[in-house]
């Protein structure tokens, strides 16, 4: 579990680097920066708490 936490991490880098230089004139930069910030966090939370659950089953 810990290497899909990792490639989604590097994922979300890889797309917020890239929208942030695609979308840095834009007037709703911030906003769209902000998104992709609550996004890779939520989304590497519930792979988390996945893995927990996976954990305690003993599904590992």
């Amino acid at each position: 579990m810990k290497k899909v936490l990792i490639w989604n991490a590097l994922i979300w880098a890889a797309v917020i680097l890239i929208a942030s230089y695609l979308f840095k004139d834009s007037e709703q930069y911030e906003i769209l920066f902000g998104v992709l910030i609550v996004s890779a966090t939520l989304t590497n939370a519930l792979i988390h708490d996945a893995g927990k659950k996976m954990r305690k089953s003993g599904c590992d």
